[in-house]
């Protein structure tokens, strides 16, 4: 060691030692800094949304379950939890040494009152509790019963539908933009700008001390994916999704790190099933027909960079319900799709509306599946979509069909709730008919051996119907840099924050 670094590094000490803070102490105490693709619409619960904004909520409120990385549940706030016999009643015993923000207790009709409230909430999620009839404080449990067994409820409560307020604050005008919680954290308005930054500081009264890893969380909102980029190898934040996989070879030359999953499937949603909308993707043969327009291999290559695996169905790969020969069903063929558009009376061609978002993913992705489709005779009329309205209105529904990177839950049951039965968020005209549903009721009430060949057949006729036109389940990548380290978590687009950590 030179002089200079010598007196550096007495020096660096000394200044340790008239604070009375150790060098070891010193290097516990960081920041967390993360980019965010999504900022957060409202720090209500009752409105909350998980995918890219978990983080936003994890920071300060607590869940009653915990998922783990692998998709696991442990105990948070409910410290166990059981069933009666026909799985339709569950009872929670809750923690007694945890409080609110505002210094109230959270107790069982704070449960109570969150819970209720989510079930009619503004959230996106909020049909994840449409099981549940009803929600009973007795003493220190809390007693939910479902209109039917729910195979995925337990999963529900370890994500945004189990978070839980304050009984002053859950789903007032105030809980927009002030969360009062029992989570790790508290929001710093000083230090935070509404659609930019937001600041989070410790819990002084947390109950969890190990789970405050870092004294600091600061989540940035950066909605350009080259700003996104840029910020990560300037060491301005720490972590971040990235919104495409072509940053990658740059990123990884610029020394960050990276960790994957396969969580989301990339592709057409097909909304107008009924034909509310009155389009042509009522017919099952025009959706047919643009999955046989589909060169799904050029789409991977060009829009996901080449990481990923092509596919034509929904269902996660590691999933019960999930098919490998059922991948085979559509393969690229123009002349197959021109047919069954003479078929459905379209010898002509068709055209269908779609709303492109080229300010998240460039004009490219947008053109190219125009000319694919147009090659069988589809024309796909573009409408740019707002920003600040874009998933409201694919929600809405406002367009028949839309390219959207849409989540492959590992728990069949979750992902039939999110995209496929009548109140499935992600089925907007609440779309279903006689056979699919007379199957999801067999899957809901069969035994554990039964269910997954029922599954492999409601995936099956929903391949069959062409649903969805998937292109590639795509590679999920979180850049990082070497100071903080996490896992990717099971069934979301970002880590939870108990899985972020200072690098040791």
């Amino acid at each position: 060691m030179n002089k200079f670094k010598a007196f550096l590094a007495v020096s660096a000490a000394a200044a340790l030692a008239l604070t009375g803070v150790t060098a070891s102490d010193a290097a516990t105490k960081k920041t967390l800094t993360v980019g965010m693709i999504a900022d957060v619409n409202s720090f209500d619960t009752t409105a909350s949304e998980y995918g890219n904004r978990n983080l936003y909520y994890q920071t300060v409120y607590d869940g009653l379950l915990q998922a783990t990385p692998d998709g696991g549940l442990k105990p948070m706030l409910a410290t166990k939890w059981s069933y009666n016999a026909a799985q339709t009643v569950l009872t929670l015993d809750l923690r007694s040494d945890v409080k609110f923000t505002d210094g109230t207790k959270l107790d069982a009709a704070a449960v109570v009152k969150s819970l209720t409230l989510f079930s009619k909430g503004k959230s996106p999620d909020a049909s994840n509790l449409s099981s549940m009839k009803s929600a009973v404080a007795k003493g220190a449990q809390v007693v939910i019963t479902l209109k039917a067994s729910d195979p995925a409820f337990l999963n529900y409560l370890a994500r945004n539908a189990g978070l839980i307020s304050s009984a002053k604050s859950v789903g007032t005008a105030a809980a927009k933009t002030t969360p009062v919680g029992s989570g790790p954290y508290t929001l710093n308005k000083l230090k935070t700008k509404f659609g930019s930054t937001y600041t989070f500081v410790k819990n002084a009264n947390y109950w969890n001390k190990a789970a405050q890893k870092f004294d600091t969380v600061v989540l940035k909102y950066i909605q350009d994916p080259t700003a996104l980029n840029n910020a990560l190898k300037a060491k301005q934040i720490d972590a971040g999704n990235l919104a495409s996989n072509d940053s990658i070879t740059e990123l990884m030359a610029a020394g960050l790190k990276f960790e994957t999953n396969t969580l989301d499937w990339v592709g057409l949603s097909f909304v107008d099933r009924s034909g509310n909308l009155n389009s042509a993707i009522k017919d099952v043969k025009v959706r047919q027909a643009i999955n046989f327009a589909i060169d799904r291999k050029a789409l991977l290559k060009a829009i996901g960079s080449g990481y990923g695996t092509t596919t034509t169905q929904v269902f996660a790969p590691k999933s019960a319900g999930y098919n490998a020969s059922l991948n085979n069903t559509y393969t690229y063929n123009p002349t197959k799709a021109k047919a069954l558009l003479a078929e459905a009376g379209y010898a002509n061609g068709v055209t269908i509306s779609m709303p492109s978002f080229t300010f998240f993913l460039g004009d490219a992705p947008f053109a190219l599946i125009a000319d694919q489709l147009k090659a069988s005779g589809i024309t796909v009329k573009w409408t740019e979509a707002a920003p600040a309205t874009f998933f409201n209105d694919l929600l809405a529904p406002k367009y028949p069909a839309y390219l959207m990177f849409l989540e492959q839950s590992p728990n069949d049951w979750q992902a039939i709730n999110f995209l496929m039965s009548k109140a499935a968020v992600w089925n907007p005209e609440h779309f279903s008919d006689a056979a699919s549903e007379a199957l999801i009721e067999k899957i809901r009430t069969s035994t554990a051996a039964a269910r997954p060949a029922l599954l492999k057949q409601l995936n099956k006729y929903i391949v069959d119907q062409a649903w969805f036109a998937p292109f590639y389940v795509k590679q999920g990548t979180v850049a990082h840099n070497s100071d903080v380290t996490f896992k990717m978590q099971a069934g979301n687009a970002m880590p939870y924050l108990s899985s972020f950590a200072p690098t040791k």
